[in-house]
Order: structure tokens, then C-alpha cells, then sequence
């Protein structure tokens, strides 16, 4: 599969054109010719959000995550014709859209799912740092055990006693330390970040929140974020297990539970996106291609249309959406 070769970046809402033309490159610059209410084109620098999202598509191409494995792109189902479709044309928009000449081939010394979380772990750093609006001094970092936070920290303490006494495995289980791939938290603060006289440190009130640095000296985690390159039975399983530790297990308020992935077949998404709620929100990396891709996909092979009622069902319902809106939404 080759992708187009000119440098014209496409705007996200891709075959949506009319309210301005593609972007293009101009000096390591990334420049967006829109329409201004005078009717003339002109050229508007490109924001943050949309920077940062083009980054990790095209990142996620040159360092080999998304590749072609004996001509199959990486995020298919090998037994799907729509999936292995859909891949197809989404991989072939993103490509044109952030000027790459098309997917190389596999190597097997690339972990995509890694490469992936790590990736996602950048968007969310830094269009949380660059958000003017985010005043909390957000930390984005890597998964790991989630009894290192406050809400989380009695899991620790429950780990030991059960290293020490084995038999309260069988009564505790062992699946209740969960390791999210990315936990975005903030530190406690001291009494006089809330303000002049809102709490004194020697009076007997607030003393069980997390978030004065009085009561509490771990961070407070915020958000914690799975990442899933694609949606098999068994990935959607494990991330509802994870959310439903988190729920379960956490004293104080449940962290944003937020779920980014990169399957291609709405039908998938929908096994978590779907249903009660076990994860706050789906995000796709790249949501507004894959509207694009799988509209293309139907209008070749009608026999593929339950994936776009699927998603737009999910698109509709707000229960999936496009990873630009994931550091919007950690701001809540």
C-alpha cells in the first residue's frame, strides 16, 4: 500500500473541506489555509491539540508501530476483510495527511502496543502542559503499581501481609493491584495554596483529604488511562477487569478511568464503548479518519455496514471519542 507523496496535510475533518483548504509545511511550520469571513484564504498557525495529534500519527508510522506485516497493516484482524479494509484506508489517510510516502514494512523488534502507550503518554503530557487553562501541576507518567497514590496506597500494605501469610490469597485474590499503562496525578498541596484563611494548618477540620500536603505527603491520581493498540475479547476484558479494580479498590473518589485504542472495526470498539459504563469514555487515535475510512469501506462493500451504524451509535452517544478530546476531558 503506498500513501500519497505530496506534503499536503489534510485538516482532521477529512472530506469536509468547505470551510478551508489542506495544510501544508512551510519551513518546519505547520500551517492551516482557512477561510476567513471576508471570503479570502489565509494562513493560521496550527494549534496545540492538533500539533501534538499529527505527531503521534506520524510517530506512530516512523517508528514502525504502524507498519504492514506481510501486507496486512498492524492494527487489522488478518480474518476480517472489513478490519483489514478499514486499516487500510485509515493508515492511507493518515500517511497523506502528515506528508509520509507510506508504511514500511514490520520489524519484529517493535513492540507497537509499547511504542503506542508511550506515544500516547507524550500527547498527554504535553497538550496538558501547554493548556493554559490547566493550573494543576499535572504528572504523566508510566503505569506501574497504583498502590503507589494515595487512594491506593492500603493495596501496598495488603500486598505484604499477603506476602507474609500466603493463605490470604485465597480469600483476598491477587488481581486487586492493578498497573495502569499511564496514571496522569498531582501532588498534595500546602494549606496556603487554597487561599488567605480558607483552612489553618493548627485547627482540628479537614484532616482525612488527600490533596492538603498536611494529611497526605503521596500524589492523588487523577486519571488513569489504558492503552489497547487493538480490541480483541480478550484486551477488552482485561480493560474492564482494571476499571472495575479501580472502582472496587480505591478509597476517596474514583480517578477518571479512560480507555485509548487503535482498533480499526467499530464492532470491537463497541465491546467497550457499549454496555454500562465500565470505562468512563473510548478515545480512538484517530477517530475523524476512521469515520472517513469506514464510510469509503461501505460505500465498496455494502456487506460492511453494520460497522458504520456501530459507529455511529458510539460516536452519537458520546461513548466514543477522537483522543484530541482525552486532555479536555482530564481537565474535568
Amino acid at each position: 500500500m503506498r500513501c500519497a507523496k505530496e506534503r499536503i496535510l489534510v485538516r482532521p475533518d477529512v472530506g469536509r473541506t468547505s470551510e478551508g483548504s489542506p495544510r501544508r509545511e512551510r519551513n518546519g511550520r505547520h500551517i492551516n489555509r482557512c477561510r476567513h469571513a471576508s471570503g479570502k484564504l489565509r494562513n493560521v498557525p496550527q494549534s496545540l491539540i492538533a500539533r501534538e495529534r499529527d505527531q503521534l500519527h506520524r510517530q506512530l508510522v516512523e517508528d514502525g508501530a504502524l507498519a504492514l506485516r506481510e501486507g496486512v497493516v498492524t492494527t487489522a484482524d488478518r480474518a476480517s476483510r472489513a478490519s483489514k479494509r478499514v486499516s487500510e484506508l485509515l493508515a492511507a489517510s493518515l500517511c497523506a495527511r502528515v506528508g509520509l510516502a507510506g508504511l514500511s514494512a514490520h520489524r519484529k523488534d517493535v513492540d507497537a502496543g509499547k511504542t503506542f502507550a508511550l506515544l500516547v503518554r507524550n500527547f498527554i503530557s504535553n497538550t496538558l502542559e501547554g493548556i493554559v487553562s490547566s493550573s494543576k501541576p499535572w504528572q504523566v507518567m508510566e503505569g506501574g503499581s497504583i498502590g503507589r497514590f494515595a487512594q491506593y496506597a492500603h493495596l501496598d500494605e495488603i500486598e505484604h501481609l499477603s506476602e507474609q501469610y500466603p493463605e490470604l490469597r485465597i480469600y483476598l485474590g491477587g488481581d486487586y493491584l492493578v498497573g495502569p499503562d499511564i496514571c496522569v496525578s498531582r501532588g498534595p498541596i500546602p494549606d496556603s495554596a487554597f487561599g488567605d484563611a480558607v483552612i489553618e494548618s493548627g485547627e482540628q477540620l479537614a484532616r482525612s483529604t488527600f490533596l492538603r500536603s498536611g494529611n497526605n505527603k503521596l500524589p492523588v491520581v487523577h486519571a488513569s488511562v489504558s492503552c489497547k493498540w487493538t480490541l480483541r475479547s480478550d484486551r477488552a476484558q482485561n480493560a474492564r477487569t482494571e476499571a472495575l479494580n479501580l472502582i472496587r479498590n480505591r478509597k476517596g473518589r474514583t480517578p477518571a478511568i479512560c480507555l485509548v485504542t487503535a482498533e480499526p472495526l467499530p464492532t470491537r470498539l463497541a465491546s467497550l464503548a457499549d454496555g454500562t459504563g465500565d470505562v468512563d469514555r473510548v478515545y480512538h487515535f484517530a477517530l475523524y479518519e476512521l469515520q472517513d475510512a469506514v464510510a469509503k469501506a461501505v460505500a465498496e462493500n455494502p456487506n460492511f455496514a453494520p460497522q458504520q451504524v456501530a459507529l455511529d451509535r458510539m460516536t452519537k452517544g458520546l461513548r466514543l471519542a477522537d483522543i484530541s478530546d482525552l486532555p479536555f476531558d482530564l481537565l474535568i
